[in-house]
This record gives structure tokens, C-alpha cells and sequence, in this order.
């Protein structure tokens, strides 16, 4: 039987995936070469099927009856980027604050933390009432970026953000009463990744969950 083309196993991978979904060509370096990977994504890009939404970043846009297309979201193009680039990036403490609950207030402007390089990195618009995205990326310690869990990593860069001096019993709460216990159990596989202010606050929450 002959195998199907380069073009119809990327297609065919990029639906399976789910439309919205975010590729680079590294994520089709199984079907073919480098050569016939670009190949079949610019002919499929020609065709108007896929979107060439960036520097490499390709996605299978969902159509909407109000809106017209809509592409991926701006979180799931900065992580291909990272996939893309071989590097980490993770919410920054204010987000990582406003995530586990020890703030509401929302940053204006997306920002990552990164173990790369600092840089801005610009999204072109996916409508044309829209502007592009300039999301910047700021270089931060490798030791919280590679913390184990994810919430792990908010906690440490929730409570970071706060400061020593402004956490006190209304943060703790807003944290225990917005994590789950199996969230809380979790946080004993960062204790050594943490400052030792902030790892005895999670020896704290991990104890309400035993």
C-alpha cells in the first residue's frame, strides 16, 4: 500500500491534535525531512487550510460565525514558541499571585518568565480588529523555573511577588481556601527549591491535606 503523503500526515496530525492547536515543523520531523516538512506545510498554507501564524508557528484555524477565523490563544502560541526554542517559559509572580488566589488583580500586559534569554516576542494579529500581541520575556532564576510542579512553582513565585514583609493570615487563607488538597500535597516536592520563608508556608498546606 502506498504511503500517504507528507502533506496529508502533517494535515492529518494537525486535526488529530485539535483545531486551535499550535505546531512547528519540529513536530512533524517523524513524517519526512526538513525539506518536505516545509514543503507540504507552505502548500498547505497556499491552500488557505492552515495559517502561518508567526516565525515558524503554524495552526488550523477555527472558524466562527461572528467573528470570522480565530486562531490559537496567545498562551498556547508563547508555548510552542518555548517548544520551539527549547526553552522554559512560566507565568510571572504577579499572575502566579493572581492564580492561587492571594490577589485579584489582573497584569495588563502578558509577561513569561524565562531560564532564556530576555526578549520580546511579537503575535500577529489573528483579526483584523485586533493588534499584535509584543509579549515580553523575562530572564529569572533557573532554580524556580525548574521547580517540579506547577504549583509548586505558583506558590513560590505567588508568595515572592507578595513579599515577606505583606504575607500575612489573609494570604495564607486566599491560597489554602483556593487549593485542592491533592494541590497541597503536591507542594512537599518543591520544599527545596523554595526560599525557606516560603517552604515553611507550604510545609503549612501540605499538612492540612494529610
Amino acid at each position: 500500500m502506498k504511503r500517504p503523503s507528507v502533506e496529508k500526515l502533517v494535515l492529518a496530525r494537525m486535526e488529530e491534535r485539535g483545531r486551535g492547536s499550535v505546531f512547528t515543523p519540529k513536530d512533524f520531523c517523524d513524517l519526512g525531512g526538513r525539506s518536505a516538512v516545509a514543503v507540504a506545510l507552505h502548500r498547505l498554507v497556499k491552500k488557505e487550510v492552515v495559517r502561518n501564524i508567526g516565525n515558524g508557528l503554524y495552526c488550523i484555524p477555527t472558524p466562527d460565525p461572528y467573528l470570522g477565523e480565530i486562531t490559537a490563544s496567545v498562551d498556547d502560541i508563547v508555548q510552542a514558541i518555548a517548544k520551539r526554542d527549547g526553552i522554559k517559559l512560566r507565568p510571572t509572580g504577579a499572575r502566579a499571585a493572581n492564580l492561587i488566589g492571594i490577589t485579584t488583580q489582573v497584569a495588563a500586559r502578558t509577561a513569561y518568565l524565562t531560564d532564556g534569554r530576555a526578549r520580546k516576542i511579537r503575535i500577529p494579529r489573528s483579526r483584523p480588529d485586533q493588534i499584535d500581541h509584543v509579549i515580553p520575556l523575562r530572564q529569572t532564576s533557573a532554580r524556580y523555573m525548574n521547580a517540579r510542579t506547577e504549583i509548586g512553582y505558583l506558590v513560590i513565585q505567588g508568595c515572592r511577588n507578595q513579599g515577606r514583609k505583606h504575607f500575612g493570615k489573609k494570604e495564607y487563607a486566599a491560597i489554602s481556601h483556593r487549593l485542592p488538597a491533592a494541590a497541597k500535597r503536591e507542594l512537599l516536592q518543591d520544599l527545596d527549591t523554595a526560599p525557606a520563608w516560603i517552604a515553611d508556608i507550604m510545609r503549612r498546606l501540605a499538612a492540612e491535606a494529610q
